[in-house]
């Protein structure tokens, strides 16, 4: 609805007012057509009465005498646009002077010619619309702006920052305004270009989105012909912007009105493009200063069709922006004023200063800092180290169990006995790194400490990685000793560091208590001293995007600190039992190992080959060595096979005599997780955390209590900043990066000073010497709750299956093998996929990249080759990665000679496969996993042979049966009732029928390419 406020020189009675509307009305027969709903449910007819349309709320125009003597005149959209509005007052004041109330003015006069009705200028533009150059203009501009790529999630996020569910609109959240002063530029299309340009800006800011179309009012009327006809002339054509961290607000401005400028001059061509229900929308007006000679008082927009609109209306120097549209009342009016100040904002700064990076402009009030002093016990241990808490346990209670692995356990009197001995022969301090490259996890803790006890820091290196990743990592660290078994040996013998191999009883076991008393005392090291809290307690690994992995140095300080914050938050004790199921090459491992050793209680480490799901489901039903376990941790993923595991068994576990806590993190947390914990855990105190391992596994923490999943409140003695790209603090709701200080950021990365400035930067917002903040690349804002929200990533790092995923280290390794000329990486479905160029040669075979890739760990090799003639391209020459094909549409082949499945069972199993996951061709000898399968997706294959045929597939046999043929026998194996058999001929029979009827079968074709091609 349109509102035109005029002001008359002198009073109008209402009589006169009537009579020059029913004259105005009679001219224009748009302005007494009426819809009539269509009785089938299709769109309304149209219907031109005789007279005035009748008085009543659905009358779609109005003109009548409003307070102080003015005079409003309000119309829809579907009579009259903003001009025609104007158009309409000039008549009404025509129809006024012509003459005394009820007497016939200039309008209906004779000798004037017949104005242009709407009706003809319709059928006029259904005939351009007809022409051929219409097409090809419409074909450019879908071009160029079709698509509205983020936008159903950009309103959805700005929906969700509001503060529970808002209520109906009182009325007064409807009038929220921003006036804003708009001296220059002169010219309407630059100031509209400015006004659209904050709009687009302000959207991206808030949520996130790479790339936007929003639909923007075009007035019909840049046609000279329409200038002048009264009706609904407004066509909404979508403009399309890309978002890029270097771009300035003057770019964005540039391109915008270059886009509109295209636009209005062939509007007439493009009227059909109206994107009227797409969700985001922006009008602009300028009002006059007169209309038919009266002034005008003010033009007001208001819209209430679907989605978000911003209007915005000029008069004089000042500009008012009104947020409307169907979505705005569900935003509330605290979300609604935060959006309108940052546009004012966006407007002033970009009109001044039009060389500001869009993600450096300042959008409002900058939130606080999130900060959570650090908790008693971290205060409490300040000067401590890690091994001096543990000996201190040790001396409360030497004969409680630390360690418990299978039928093994381990008092706390042999565990420091045997990491004594081991300790006596490392010969290291605190300025040597021990690296650990030991199978057994018990041999493993034992050595980790060991390292502690001399004031050395360790480095646990995955066994399983290849040898020339293993000998890079020790080299990157600097490992001077290597603590192996006669297993692992050959893995890092012959690179310059001294090897010291762990004995069969290298947990240390068969020494008694008095020669390790005797040891510890011989050596010193009874409190600890070997080291201090700013000394180095660990390195640990992450993914790097240079292709180089990057070793996070973090000290005892950080951990003890961590570590004290675990306890007041009551998640360990004394009565602590948690299983250890993260791998010790990662950062959940602090917490699963030292946390319950720090305090008196019990890890729970799974046998070598145990799957951690299956450690985790036993420990929750007490059926394995975790009986009695008090808190779990793990990622989500894991946690769900874990749940699938608990449910296949039969159903929730039994009552437990403590309160279990769940801590999950490491990627998200869905909704879906959290309703399945609460029914198969009543009572489970469920926890989100975050934190990457440059803060010392977790930055925060929350309890989850409601429908919404947020990172929680900042762990003890941690600070979090929500920054923008100038590390200036952004306001609530609009996304920026989150920064980490405090106790828990790490030293840096060892030996990589570059790289340790670019991401551990000086604290501005701190008064501590040497104080830093680490910028995570998280990109999150503040939410209703004042909580950070994760919105998604500032660079291309992923989360693969809980994993922390640098592409680049991937393409980098693809990029060596000589068959490939370009290579991407992303994830799909919690899988890694590779997207390669070939090079002149052809493409490779999923199994040669497999083979290139094995110098990377198992996690970070592609589970899915993708073909492809190029890498897609954005507009501003960065790889559009939402423009990469769907992996199903083009997998590499396997390699090897290809055999169709021959038996029924084999045809079943295929195309199960086929289903679970997402592939076309399927041998009877291609690998499960090599097509992308992995221990969910088996699940799913169990699942789905238990629906189809009955029969109930053990997890661990499925996941040992990795091709069609073997799991095909593993079916009969286990087919006791012939269930299996008699399904797999029904389906072959049915199979066999389809094949003779489809012309073009598919289900053995690779599109008649060579068989170790595309």
């Amino acid at each position: 609805m349109t509102t035109l406020v005029l002001e008359a020189p002198a009073p109008v009675p209402e009589a006169r007012l009537a009579a020059a509307v029913e004259t105005v009305t009679r001219r224009y027969e748009v302005l007494r057509t009426e819809l009539v709903p269509s009785p089938a449910g299709g769109p309304p007819t149209q219907r031109v009465l005789a007279g005035p349309l009748p008085e009543g709320p659905e009358k779609p125009w109005t003109a009548a005498p409003a307070a102080g003597g003015r005079i409003e005149i309000a119309a829809s959209a579907r009579i009259l646009d903003a001009e025609g509005l104007v158009l309409l007052a000039e008549e009404l004041g025509r129809a006024l002077d012509g003459g005394p109330a009820g007497a016939p003015g200039p309008a209906a006069g004779t000798d004037e010619e017949e104005p242009l009705q709407y009706a003809d200028v319709a059928e006029w533009l259904h005939e351009v619309l007809a022409d051929p150059d219409a097409a090809s203009a419409r074909a450019g501009q879908e071009k160029a702006h079709g698509g509205f790529d983020d936008v159903d999630e950009t309103v959805a996020r700005l929906r969700s920052s509001a503060p529970g569910r808002p209520a109906a609109d009182d009325g007064a959240a409807a009038e929220a305004v921003r006036e804003v002063v708009l001296a220059g530029p002169e010219d309407a299309a630059d100031r509209e270009a400015l006004l659209l340009a904050a709009w687009l800006v302000v959207l991206h800011r808030f949520g996130g989105a790479r790339a936007l179309a929003v639909r923007v009012r075009t007035g019909l009327r840049e046609v000279p012909q329409l200038a002048s006809a009264i009706g609904p002339l407004d066509t909404w054509p979508a403009v399309r912007q890309e978002f890029d961290a270097a771009r300035t607000f003057g770019d964005v401005v540039a391109e915008v009105r270059a886009a509109r400028a295209a636009q209005r001059e062939g509007v007439e061509l493009i009227g059909d493009l109206s994107a009227a229900t797409a969700p985001l929308a922006f009008s602009y007006h300028e009002a006059p200063e007169r209309a038919g000679g009266w002034s005008v008082v003010s033009l007001s927009a208001r819209g209430t069709g679907p989605g978000l609109r911003l209007s915005a209306v000029r008069r004089g120097d000042l500009v008012a922006l009104r947020l409307d549209g169907a979505d705005r009342a569900a935003l509330g009016p605290v979300v609604t004023g935060r959006i309108l100040d940052a546009l004012a904002a966006a407007v002033e700064q970009g009109a001044r200063e039009p060389a500001t990076r869009i993600g450096r402009m300042a959008l409002g009030v900058p939130a606080a800092p999130l900060t959570t002093p650090a908790t008693p016990t971290a205060a409490g241990w300040a000067d401590a180290t890690l091994p001096e808490l543990i000996a201190r346990a040790a001396a409360r209670a030497p004969e409680a169990t630390a360690v418990r692995c299978a039928e093994r356990e381990l008092t706390y009197g042999q565990l420091l006995a045997g990491a004594d001995r081991l300790a006596g022969r490392l010969g290291t301090d605190h300025r040597s790194v021990v690296a650990v490259v030991v199978p057994d996890p018990l041999g493993r803790l034992v050595a980790q400490l060991a390292a502690l006890r001399t004031g050395a820091p360790y480095l646990v290196v995955d066994p399983d990685d290849p040898a020339e990743r293993i000998a890079a990592l020790l080299a990157d660290a600097s490992a001077r000793v290597c603590v192996a078994t006669a297993d692992t040996a050959p893995l890092v013998d012959g690179g310059g560091t001294r090897l010291v191999l762990l004995a069969e009883d290298g947990d240390g076991g068969r020494e008694t208590e008095d020669d390790a008393a005797r040891d510890r005392a011989g050596r010193g090291r009874e409190d600890g001293a070997a080291c201090g809290p700013d000394d180095l307690a660990y390195l640990l690994f992450t993914s790097g995007s240079t292709g180089r992995p990057k070793p996070v140095a973090v000290t005892h300080r950080n951990v003890v600190n961590y570590l004290g914050w675990l306890a007041d938050a009551g998640l360990i004790g004394p009565a602590t039992v948690l299983p250890a199921t993260a791998a010790p090459v990662f950062d959940a491992s602090v917490k699963q190992v030292w946390g319950p050793l720090v305090l008196g209680g019990t890890v729970v480490l799974p046998p070598a080959g145990e799957r951690p799901a299956d450690t985790l489901a036993a420990a929750l039903t007490g059926t394995g060595t975790g009986a009695a376990v008090t808190t779990v941790n793990t990622v989500p993923r894991l946690w769900d096979e874990t749940l699938r595991t608990l449910e296949t068994a039969g159903g929730a576990p039994g009552p437990r005599e403590r309160r279990l806590d769940v801590l999950l993190g490491g990627e998200a947390l869905t909704a879906d997780l959290v309703e399945r914990t609460r029914r198969l855990l009543p009572g489970a105190r469920l926890w989100n955390l975050y934190g990457p391992s440059e803060t010392t596994a977790n930055a925060s923490a929350g309890i989850v209590t409601g429908d919404r999943v947020g990172l929680g409140t900042p762990v003890g003695g941690t600070t979090l900043h929500v920054l923008d790209e100038a590390m200036a603090p952004v306001p609530h709701g609009v996304i920026g990066e989150l920064y980490v200080g405090g106790a828990g950021v790490a030293r840096g990365y060892a030996g990589r000073g570059g790289l340790t400035a670019e991401r551990f930067v000086p604290d501005p917002f701190s008064g501590a010497e040497g104080a830093r903040l680490y910028r995570t690349g998280d990109l999150v804002r503040l939410g209703a709750d004042g909580l950070p929200e994760f919105c998604g990533r500032a660079d291309g790092q992923l989360k693969v299956r809980g994993y922390r995923v640098e592409p680049g280290e991937i393409e980098a390794v693809l990029l060596r093998h000589p068959a490939v000329a370009a290579a991407v990486v992303d994830a799909r479905d919690d899988r890694l996929v590779a997207w390669v160029v070939p090079g002149p040669d052809g493409p490779p075979t999923v199994a040669e990249l497999r083979e290139h890739c094995a110098v990377l760990p198992s996690y970070l090799v592609p589970q899915l080759f993708v073909a492809l003639d190029r890498i897609p391209l954005t507009a501003q020459g960065k790889t559009d990665r939402r423009a990469l094909p769907d992996p199903a549409d083009g997998h590499l082949e396997q390699g090897g000679e290809f055999t169709a499945p021959r038996t029924p069972v084999e045809r079943v199993v295929a195309e199960i496969w086929r289903t679970v996951l997402g592939t076309a061709r399927v041998g009877a000898h291609d690998s499960f996993f090599a097509l992308g399968g992995d221990s969910i997706r088996a699940m799913h294959t169990v699942a789905r042979v238990r629906e189809l045929m009955g029969t109930e597939i053990p997890l661990r046999e499925l996941l040992g049966a990795p091709t069609v043929a073997d799991q095909a026998n593993l079916l009969l194996a286990h087919d006791r009732d012939g269930s299996v058999r008699e399904f797999a001929e029904a389906f072959a029979a049915l199979d066999d029928t389809a094949d003779e009827t489809d012309p073009n079968p598919t289900a053995d074709s690779a599109d008649d390419a060579p068989e170790d091609q595309i």
